[in-house]
């Protein structure tokens, strides 16, 4: 839920607290329900209007724009950071030689630094 719709249920529960002395968990899964039944049933008409205000606010769907990543893109891998600094590009693994056995020219980065 955001900010405003909160503070409008927590102003509902204190209406519905002082008017028919029932307390509503925040926690509650089925609390907006609870809360229109409530307005339903009460005299007042804050409460009314409250409730059609949590309605207007969290009735609206979050709607995030999606971008279409494209093809080229989608099928890299997300380049990898070390504290906000691009690590750089890995070198391809050699191809299988003879003498194969040696690690000597393999980089190590250290604390963001090649070391070899």
């Amino acid at each position: 839920m955001h900010y405003r719709v909160v503070t409008l249920v927590n102003q509902c529960r204190r209406l519905i607290r002082d008017e028919f002395g029932a307390r509503l968990s925040l926690t509650d899964p089925d609390l907006r329900e609870s809360l229109g039944a409530y307005a339903e049933r009460s005299a007042s008409g804050e409460l009314k209007r409250l409730m059609a205000r949590i309605n207007e606010e969290a009735g609206e769907p979050e709607h995030k724009p999606e971008t279409d990543a494209a093809p080229d893109t989608a099928a890299r891998p997300p380049r990898r950071m070390y504290r906000g600094q691009p690590l750089p590009e890995p070198a391809p693994p050699p191809a299988a030689g003879p003498d194969d056995g040696s690690t000597s020219d393999k980089t190590v980065i250290y604390r963001g630094r090649r070391v070899r």
